[in-house]
């Protein structure tokens, strides 16, 4: 068997809790498909389910790095197809769950990357031009060298943007040129959750509420050594540590976190209908639609 389900959508929608849904009747593994949940220690934030959510079934892709420890879409792709490997050799079906469609994307198109090692002079550079000018500056500088790579990435992706400068000055190729892409070799079925969006903006409102009530500001403060890593750009992390640099009230960081989580859900659900793949949306009643789609596939070809 090879076969994988896949299942993506913006954040606050619902898919953790869905997966285990199905991880239950399946039988199966689930693996993180989320560039902020790879870090140790950013919990609450990055809204990662608890012990008791997980009932029992086993996730994997989920804290897997320090927050000062740098991790790439190429090591992810890498990383996670040896669990999808782990979980189809003891006969499970994988349940690959997200919402960074970058991730989901070279897992479906099997990306194969340029061949630019990391170069920490060339990055902070790039990082003094953004501290200097700000992001749109520094997208500007990568629409200049690769217009295509540039309309893939948002210009507050810094981290992505200085990826892409970075390959384009190490090896003198744009990005795009750069990464060829052919279909996987895993049978994946994908569903892409979808909601109304004032109803997942309220999702989102009372997330980020909860966040606060279960202890988000301990948290951040907890992580004040890695307040200068890359990895506290993430969003409810970054709005908490500029309150408290700015001898503000971190509480006072509830509605930027809002704001930017529903302006990054917006990117996310652009992102996913930019996919080149065979997608089923799924508007309502996730469980039981998924369940009865993957079933289907499931007996494909059993006499």
């Amino acid at each position: 068997m090879n076969k994988v389900l896949m299942i993506g959508g913006p954040t606050g929608i619902g898919k953790s809790a869905v997966a285990v849904q199905l991880a239950l009747r399946y039988n199966s593994v689930i693996i993180g498909a989320d560039s902020m949940q790879i870090y140790k220690g950013m919990d609450i934030g990055t809204g990662k389910v608890t012990e008791q959510e997980k009932q029992g079934i086993l996730h994997t892709m989920i804290d897997i790095v320090m927050p000062n420890q740098d991790y790439s879409v190429q090591k992810y792709v890498f990383d996670a197809k040896n669990e999808i490997a782990n979980a189809l050799h003891q006969g499970k079906i994988p349940i690959v769950v997200g919402g960074t469609g970058l991730y989901l994307n070279a897992l479906i198109n099997e990306q194969n990357f340029a061949e630019a090692a990391p170069n920490s002079q060339i990055r902070e550079y790039y990082y003094a031009i953004y501290r200097e000018r700000g992001a749109e500056h520094l997208h500007k500088l990568l629409y200049n060298v690769d217009s295509t790579t540039a309309a893939k990435i948002s210009p507050n992706d810094v981290k992505r943007t200085i990826r892409a400068l970075e390959i384009y000055n190490v090896t003198g190729k744009k990005k795009s040129e750069s990464i060829s892409e052919h279909k996987s070799t895993y049978d994946i079925k994908f569903f892409v959750l979808e909601s109304e969006r004032q109803l997942l903006y309220n999702k989102i409102d009372t997330r980020v509420d909860a966040m606060f009530q279960n202890g988000l500001i301990d948290e951040v403060k907890r992580l004040q050594p890695y307040w200068e890593c890359r990895s506290m750009q993430a969003i409810g992390y970054k709005e908490i540590i500029e309150k408290i640099k700015n001898n503000n009230t971190p509480y006072d960081a509830i509605d930027a976190i809002k704001q930017n989580s529903r302006r990054y859900a917006k990117r996310q659900i652009t992102f996913l209908k930019w996919i080149q793949a065979e997608k089923t949306h799924v508007s309502k009643d996730y469980y039981h639609t998924i369940a009865a789609g993957t079933d289907q596939w499931l007996n494909e070809g059993t006499p």
